[in-house]
């Protein structure tokens, strides 16, 4: 034995410690090891369903490539389906804008109650809803749009199908209208959700043109800001908060060619929202667009060079977009974004039983008015639109508002044309539809070159977003020739204009106050109130012989 060794053999003691610290060296190494190995958690996924200028068209009457297409219990059943198969993706309803306003009867003339009503139906399958302001919520002021939102009764005189009216379920967001009495938000600006293992926000935003498409006394309390700036105000926000995955909802549109399928790469969009996504905030993704009833599904490029899903599907219940999103549950951003622009086809799918019954319930309480037969047309007046921009529908209801007036010449906007008139049997409802606004009719005095310039106004910048239509006089354009100067000839009656003479014209009151950009109207002496449109189109079509017959007459003719 070397020195200092010693023959004693371990203590029981000591012998139990080394085994019990063996022990838990081979047990609890692998339990340790395998937490810090552990894989990472499962990219979270989020399905949002977008649909917007609803414009409350609960029943039919739209059709979508050909097809008849939309209505409330359609779409609902379409939605439903959707929401069933997106499996454990957290799903969100979201209304970009007019979901109200320009509504047919059945919801219009139940100040669009029902139109959010049917929305509130839609809750208890998908309790996420988010919506924006459109330019059509405005239409009957301020009071009625926070009573529409926040629910109540108020000084109404119709019949509540839910009594006391319960308001919006959507939680309604908005950036950029402020009032003007105290420069705060009409709405919370953004709001942030849950998406089960990460944070997504969704910002809403109102076209900043609102104010030359809508009367002034609805708006005058407010100001609209512009949308970028005012969208990219709240992402920092929002980014200290954590959060990456941002959608916008933006009731301002494009146009592109549509398709079929998943957002392709490489589509050209043009209109206001595109210049609008070139400048967001790099950490925008999503946006969800509205107002110019248009195809949208492309992948344009922010203020960082990233790439923003942008999206919009027709209107009118028609279709809807199914949007869906892969957000990583680590950093907060967003990984993938695509949609499909699925139509509401009527053919080949049960329409909701729920929401059948809520549009029985409004057929049956607007009946007694919208059911009077008014006259019989032997084909359907529509529309559709010449190479000049003249429609059967255009002239009709020009005709009527300049007979309501006696006035020499009529102007309508085409885009306050929103239904035609089907063959057969012609119901006020059925007038209703076609200008569901409950606008008044005037006449003023414009002289001749002050009609001259409102034609003119048709192709000068910023262009007005729809034509004219006329009633009165005819007149012939050359699109060669430079703006301001494309008119070539105008005849009032039969005899050439008189740049010098007196004339008098009807419009709606919309129009008579320099609506969609035809300010020229503005400058009209001798202002006469008439009746509503509605009851102009329906005295000038009790005054027509039946069968009514009506077509594009040459009233507008391009030069070739």
């Amino acid at each position: 034995m070397l020195p200092g060794s010693s023959t004693r053999s371990r203590s029981p003691r000591r012998q139990a410690i080394i085994g019990l610290l063996v022990f838990l060296i081979v047990v609890l190494t692998p339990i340790a090891l395998s937490g810090y190995f552990s894989p990472d958690p499962e990219p979270v996924h989020v399905k949002i369903l977008a649909v917007n200028d609803f414009h409350g068209q609960l029943p039919n009457g739209q059709n979508l490539n050909g097809e008849p297409a939309g209505s409330a219990p359609v779409l609902a059943s379409y939605l439903k389906c959707a929401t069933d198969d997106a499996g454990e993706a957290a799903t969100f309803i979201a209304l970009p804008g007019d979901v109200v306003g320009a509504s047919p009867p059945e919801s219009g003339l139940l100040l669009d109650e029902p139109a959010v009503l049917f929305f509130n139906s839609l809750a208890g399958d998908c309790p996420e809803m988010i919506a924006t302001f459109g330019n059509h919520e405005f239409d009957r002021g301020m009071d009625e749009l926070l009573r529409m939102v926040r629910g109540g009764n108020g000084k109404t005189a119709i019949t509540h199908l839910a009594d006391p009216y319960p308001g919006a379920a959507a939680e309604y967001v908005s950036s950029n209208v402020v009032w003007k009495s105290n420069g705060t938000l009409l709405a919370a600006p953004y709001t942030i959700r849950d998406a089960g293992g990460a944070k997504i926000a969704f910002i809403g935003a109102t076209t900043i043109e609102t104010p030359s498409i809508q009367k002034a006394i609805n708006i005058e309390e407010v100001l609209f800001e512009d949308e970028t700036e005012s969208i990219n105000r709240y992402v920092p926000e929002i980014q200290q908060q954590g959060v990456h995955a941002i959608v916008v909802l933006l009731h301002e549109g494009g146009e592109q060619e549509p398709y079929d399928g998943p957002t392709r790469e490489g589509e050209n969009v043009t209109g206001r929202v595109a210049g609008i996504v070139a400048g967001l905030d790099a950490d925008v993704d999503v946006v969800l667009s509205g107002h110019t009833h248009l195809f949208t599904n492309a992948y344009l490029e922010n203020a960082g060079g990233n790439p923003v899903l942008v999206t919009q599907a027709y209107s009118y219940s028609r279709a809807f977009s199914d949007v869906e999103i892969v957000i990583d549950p680590i950093t907060g951003d967003v990984t993938r974004a695509s949609a499909r622009i699925v139509p509401a086809y009527k053919n080949g799918i049960r329409p909701d039983p729920e929401t059948l019954s809520l549009l029985e319930a409004c057929e049956v309480a607007v009946e007694p008015l919208t059911g009077r037969v008014i006259t019989t047309t032997s084909a359907e007046i529509t529309r559709s639109q010449t190479d000049a921009g003249e429609s059967a529908l255009g002239n009709l209801v020009a005709d009527g508002q300049r007979a309501a007036m006696n006035a020499d010449i009529a102007f309508i906007t085409t885009g306050s044309l929103r239904a035609e008139i089907a063959k057969g049997n012609v119901t006020w409802g059925d007038l209703y539809a076609v200008q569901p606004f409950s606008s008044t009719v005037f006449s003023m005095a414009l002289t001749g070159e002050q009609v001259r310039d409102a034609l003119e106004r048709q192709w000068e910048a910023p262009l007005p977003p729809h034509n004219l239509a006329v009633s009165g006089l005819t007149y012939s354009f050359d699109e060669r020739k430079p703006v301001g100067h494309r008119i070539v000839e105008v005849r009032v009656n039969g005899t050439a204009l008189d740049p010098n003479a007196r004339y008098t014209a009807a419009m709606v009151d919309f129009l008579a106050t320099g609506g969609d950009r035809y300010t020229v109207f503005e400058n009209g002496t001798d202002i006469v109130n008439g009746p509503f449109d509605i009851d102009a189109l329906v005295a000038y079509m009790e005054s027509l012989s039946e069968p009514v017959e009506m077509e594009p007459e040459g009233r507008i003719a391009k030069v070739a």
